[in-house]
C-alpha cells in the first residue's frame, strides 16, 4: 500500500484527473519515502557526444571507490549526453521544505568532484544532484516531434513536484486519455518536465491583426472551445496566474512551436 502522505499529495495535485492519479504511485510504491535523486557528473553536446560519454562511463566503471554498477548514461531529446552516478532517495516531507541530501549522496559528490590526475585537473568538478533522469515512455507515434506541423495547442503541462516526480508518464497516459476520447494529442518530453498537445497547424494559425495584436486562426479558437481544451493543466490541475491586483485567473490553452526531432534520443 501507498504510505498516507504520499498518496494523499497525490489526489490533490491530480484531483481533476482521476485516471491519472495512480500515475505517481510507483513514485512511493517501493516503501521509501522521498523522490529519486542522483548525481549528474557529465554532460556533452555535438555528432559524437554518445559515443564520447560512453567512452568516459566506461573509464569511472574502472575507477577505485566507485560502484560501477550506478554509473549510467542518458542521451536527452535536447541533444545532450548526460553521464550520472548513483541513486539516492530525498525526502520532501518535512514541513514542505527540502531537505538536506543524504549523507552517501554527498560523501559520492565530494569523491567525483576530486577525481583527477597528476596535473591537478578534476575530471567532475561540476558535479551536482539532479532529480533522477525518469526513463521515456508513450506511444512513440505520439510523440510531439514526430509532427509534420508548425504548432500544436498545449494543453497540459507536468512538473516535479514534492513526491509527483514520474511526468514522463504522467504526460503518456494523459496523451492516450485524450485520444481515447478523439482528440489529436501529442506528447514532449523535455528536461524539466513534459507537455501534452493536442492538433497540428500550419505557419498561419498564428496572425497579426491590422491593431497589431496576436490572434488565433479560426481553427486553433474552435478547438479551444473543447471543455478538456479551454486551459493549460499543471500537474492535472486548471493552472491560475496571478494577476496585478492579487487576483488569479485561469491561463488558457496556447498554440507552441513543434521542436525539432533530435537523433539519438535514449529510450532506457
Amino acid at each position: 500500500m501507498l504510505p498516507h502522505p504520499c498518496q494523499s499529495r497525490l489526489k490533490k495535485s491530480l484531483s481533476l484527473l482521476p485516471i491519472l492519479t495512480a500515475v505517481g504511485v510507483s513514485g512511493c510504491a517501493s516503501g521509501l519515502r522521498g523522490t529519486p535523486w542522483t548525481i549528474r557528473c557529465l554532460e556533452l553536446s555535438g555528432e559524437n557526444r554518445v559515443a564520447a560519454i560512453e567512452q568516459v562511463a566506461e573509464s569511472l566503471r574502472r575507477t577505485p571507490g566507485i560502484r560501477s554498477e550506478e554509473v549510467f548514461v542518458r542521451t536527452h531529446a535536447d541533444g545532450f549526453s548526460r553521464l550520472y552516478y548513483g541513486r539516492y532517495r530525498r525526502s520532501t516531507f518535512r514541513g514542505e521544505k527540502k531537505t538536506p541530501f543524504p549523507r552517501k549522496m554527498r560523501a559520492d559528490l565530494n569523491l567525483l568532484r576530486e577525481l583527477g590526475d597528476s596535473t591537478g585537473r578534476r575530471f567532475f568538478s561540476a558535479s551536482l544532484p539532479v532529480r533522477m533522469p525518469e526513463a521515456n515512455t508513450g506511444n512513440p507515434a505520439w510523440q510531439l516531434e514526430r509532427l509534420d506541423a508548425s504548432y500544436s495547442l498545449q494543453v497540459a503541462v507536468f512538473e516535479p513536484a514534492g513526491e509527483f516526480w514520474e511526468c514522463k508518464r504522467a504526460a503518456a497516459q494523459y496523451c492516450a486519455v485524450l485520444r481515447d476520447k478523439g482528440f489529436d494529442a501529442y506528447y514532449h518530453h523535455g528536461p524539466g518536465g513534459s507537455v501534452v498537445t493536442v492538433g497540428a497547424f500550419g505557419p498561419n494559425a498564428v496572425y497579426r491583426g491590422s491593431d497589431g495584436k496576436t490572434y488565433y486562426a479560426a481553427e486553433v479558437i474552435e478547438l479551444q472551445q473543447h471543455e478538456l481544451l479551454k486551459y493549460n493543466r499543471l500537474n492535472g490541475r486548471i493552472y491560475r496566474a496571478r494577476v496585478g491586483s492579487g487576483d488569479t485567473i485561469r491561463v488558457r490553452s496556447r498554440l507552441v512551436e513543434v521542436p525539432r526531432r533530435q537523433e539519438n534520443e535514449s529510450h532506457p
